[in-house]
Formats: C-alpha cells, structure tokens, sequence
C-alpha cells in the first residue's frame, strides 16, 4: 500500500513546487513597479491584488479585445501598445510572467484612466482652465475586476455613457465611413464668382447637391443647374449646423465648411470626445452648461435640457475660460466694478475723448475702483449669477440685447451674457422666488442678493463638436485654438499653452 501513498505524496510536492515557481515567476520587484509615471497606480494595483499571477490567458484576450475597439473612442489602439499584447497572446504564458502580468497591469490601468478621466491633464493646454483632473480608483477597481471574472465588463462600461458622449460616438463612426469611401474634392464656383445666391446658376449644382446628399443635409440630389427652395433649404441646414449666417448663399463661409473633410471632421470629433472624457465627472446631470465655442448655454436638469439660449462671449483675445463651480447669488441689479485692465485699455482713452464719458455712463470713483450704478444701461444689465472661480466670471444679463441676433457672439471681455436671464433666475430660484418676486426687486432700483435654496452646479465647456437632440452633427471653428493645443498634447508635440489673454475682467 505504501506505494500508492508515496505517488500520491509526489504529485503534491510537484504540484506545491510548480506553484511556487509559477509565484516567483509572476512576482513583480518594487523597482519594476517604481519605473514610469504610473507608479504610483501600479503600486495601489499590486497592492490590492496580493501575490501570485494575475493575468490569464482569457483576462489578456479580453483586454485586447476592448483595446482593438478603442478607435469607436476616438483612440488608437496603437496608442495603448496593442501590437506588444499581441505578441504577448501569441506566445502564450512562458518564461517572464512578471513581465508579462506588468505590461498588462500598465495597459489596463492607461485604458481605464483614458476613458474615464481622459489622457492629459486638461488644465495643461491653456492658463486659463480650471478643470481639476479626475483621478479615479482604476487600480482598486481593476484588481476587483480581476478576482471576480467580470474584466471585459469592466472594461466596456469604462466610457461615458450619457446621450451627449453616446452621439458624438455615432457622429465619428459616420465622419470615418464618408472618409473610407474615398476622395473628397474641393467644390468650387466659376472663376471670378464669390458666391452663388438662390435662384441663380451654377455649374457647381450636381457637385453641391451631391455634398449636402452625402452630409446628410439633402435628401434628393435631383434637380437642375439653379439653386432651387430644396437645395437652399439644405444649404441652410448645413449652415446651422456649422454656426454660420442661415441666408441659403453659397459663399466663402460655406464653401470653407463644406471642404473640410470628413477625416478632419473625424479627428475633431475625436479631440471633443477627449475632451468630454476628461470633463465628465465635472457635469452632474442637474447643471448649467455654457458652451463658449457655440456661444449657448443650456439648463439640464436630470440629464435632459430643459431651457437653451444664446450667449455673448469672450473674443479672440478675451477667451472665456474653462472651468466648474457652483451658482450660489443672484444679484438684482447689480453696480458694476470696472476692472482696471478695462479702465486702462478703454475707459482712459474714452475720458480723453469726451469729459463728459462718466457722467453720461453713470461712473463714479468709490475708494479708487471705478463703480457703474445699477440701471438699465449698466453693463452687467438687471441681473448677475455668482459662482466662485480663479478668472472672476460670472453669468449676466446686459444693456445691449440686440447683440443675441448675431451669429458673431464673440464679443464680451471673458464672462457670459445671457440671452434668457430671468428665466434663469426664476428657475433657479424656484420655489423660493417667483417672476413676480424677482420682476418687483428690479423694479425697485436697488441692489439685492438673492441666494440661492441649492447652488446649482455650473459649466463652462469648449465644444466644437456636438450631436443635438434631433442628431444633426454641429461643428464650430476653433476660435480659441484649445483643439489645436489640445492635440498638441495628445501628440506628445510640447508646444506651450496658449495664453490668449488671461481672463479676469468682465464688462461689456
């Protein structure tokens, strides 16, 4: 009997011995893990997992199977390393398993980081953007992951899944398959023609029909060489959707728009799906969002928009800036503080011109700041939302109205006027403050502050890219340039933050 006893007894010790051998070999030195600017993620991930092998050969598979499908982000697989995986699967679990276990420790953590909190620190594309990174627990979360056989699950529910995030993800899967079907030739009018108007001819006709047909904006390409009620209908479709003058008119504006490519549309979707990546822990579902390179803003409460509007916002050398707070005051009419950077560059030389400018403006000194009264030519207008933030912005009302029917809204020195202030107001002051309430207080002349019953997250965004409700794909121009510094970055380009103008005045 002592012979079955013994093989018994030797499997044990094989098996014990393999074990061990197979522990040693997946162990990972704390040098290993110190190397790179992920170590302190890597350190948290090794710690929660504990000791032994962590990567099999399924959990590798599926990691590389969620990694291929990055590019539905907007992400290249190249960009995680995918091909070193590959070669990783090919050759199967061997000699080197520490090695092994940390390139997929590394490359799981760099995924989960990008999808959930973006790649790059927004704050480093510009001064004037106060986005705090996220940091969330994707090595705590990993590990669990990992013990409890649900990785591809993880992995998968890693990107935003709001409406906002889901259509832009729609819009850049279509943008790539007009690229994939081939060239993309310029249109053009007949030399020496600036513009084609409705109701004129044009040789260019088939060609701008087919675009718009391709684009989505034109049902039918039919029709002959003069610009018909449909084709014009759809040239203004595609001039809202781009934030250009809806007249119907084939001009420089428009022919520029239509000649951007579908590839270049694709990697401008992608930078703005970057960009919601890295903001998204920023925008609760109640909040109020500006959007400053469309000049709009909206109110969502629950996730749905419930009241949009037009803003005014900064120029080119006054962007308004990037950034979360909370809305905590609204002002009735509020005096306005000039700031100096407005006094020195507008109001000086306007004093030199005419004596009478302060007087006519209703400006007084006030222990030397230069104070607009409160009135219905005052700059801020009858009404100003408070919310904390470095750049000292806010959202407002204002004296000059008429500025709302522009398409060109860039106007103001950085802060936000609103088309809509006192539907605002009501709405966030509700059930505190009716119109009636808030109506009266202004009427009475003086200035109050109206706080808020719950401050009211708000957001200042920078998309150029966007999917509305009814999912026509909108795009705007870069008019601050934050793509472009944004895609420096991912790039690994170290090109240095546009500065523009530093944000801290406002006025009108």
């Amino acid at each position: 009997m002592w012979r079955p006893v013994w093989g018994a007894c030797l499997v044990i010790l094989l098996f014990v011995h393999a074990t061990g051998a197979a522990r040693a070999d997946c162990a990972v030195s704390p040098a290993e893990m110190a190397h790179g600017n992920d170590a302190a993620e890597v350190a948290t991930f090794y710690r929660h997992w504990g000791e032994g092998c962590i990567w099999t050969d399924r959990a590798a598979s599926d990691l590389y199977e969620v990694l291929s499908q990055s590019d539905l982000h907007g992400v290249a697989p190249e960009s995680f390393g995918i091909r070193e995986i590959a070669g990783q699967l090919k050759a199967g679990r061997g000699t080197g398993l520490a090695g092994r276990d940390l390139l997929l420790t590394r490359t799981a953590l760099r995924y989960a980081q990008a999808m959930q909190a973006g790649r790059i620190d927004l704050m480093a594309s510009g001064y004037d953007i106060a986005i705090p990174r996220w940091k969330p627990p994707v090595a705590a979360n990993l590990a669990a992951a990992l013990k409890e056989a649900r990785l591809s699950e993880w992995l998968r529910a890693l990107p935003p899944a709001t409406p906002e995030y889901l259509r832009l993800k729609q819009a850049l899967a279509f943008h790539r398959d007009l690229a994939a079907r081939g060239d993309w030739p310029p249109l053009t009018l007949e030399e020496g023609r600036r513009s084609l108007k409705p109701g004129e001819t044009s040789a260019a006709l088939a060609a701008l029909r087919g675009r718009l047909a391709m684009l989505g904006d034109l049902r039918a390409r039919i029709g002959g060489d003069r610009l018909d009620p449909q084709t014009v209908q759809a040239v203004i479709r595609f001039q809202s959707r781009h934030g250009l003058e809806r007249d119907g008119i084939v001009g420089p504006k428009t022919l520029a728009a239509l000649n951007v490519t579908p590839e270049q549309r694709a990697r401008q979707i992608a930078l703005n799906m970057e960009r919601y990546r890295i903001m998204a822990h920023a925008m609760p579902p109640t909040r109020v969002e500006v959007n400053a390179a469309a000049a709009t803003a909206v109110l969502f409460e629950d996730g749905e928009p419930v009241m949009e509007m037009r803003a005014v916002v900064g120029t080119r050398k006054t962007p308004t800036p990037i950034l979360s707070s909370r809305i905590n005051t609204v002002v009735v009419n509020p005096p306005w503080v000039v700031p100096r950077s407005i006094y020195v560059g507008e109001i000086a030389p306007a004093i030199a011109r005419d004596p009478d400018y302060l007087e006519k403006h209703d400006m007084f000194w006030l222990e030397g700041q230069l104070v607009q009264r409160p009135g219905p030519g005052n700059s801020l207008g009858r009404l100003k939302f408070e919310f904390a933030s470095p750049f000292a912005v806010y959202l407002h009302d204002t004296s000059a109205p008429s500025l709302f029917a522009s398409d060109n809204r860039f106007r103001s020195h950085g802060c936000i006027r609103l088309e809509k202030p006192l539907d605002l107001a009501v709405r966030l002051l509700e059930p505190e403050s009716s119109q009636e309430r808030i109506e009266a207080a202004i009427a009475a002349g003086e200035t109050a502050r109206l706080p808020m019953p719950r401050a009211m997250p708000v957001v200042v965004a920078y998309w150029t890219a966007f999917v509305a409700e009814d999912d026509a794909v909108e795009f705007r121009d870069d008019i601050y340039g934050r793509d472009a510094a944004l895609a420096a970055l991912l790039q690994d380009d170290a090109l240095p933050p546009s500065r523009g103008s530093t944000v801290s005045a406002c006025g009108a």
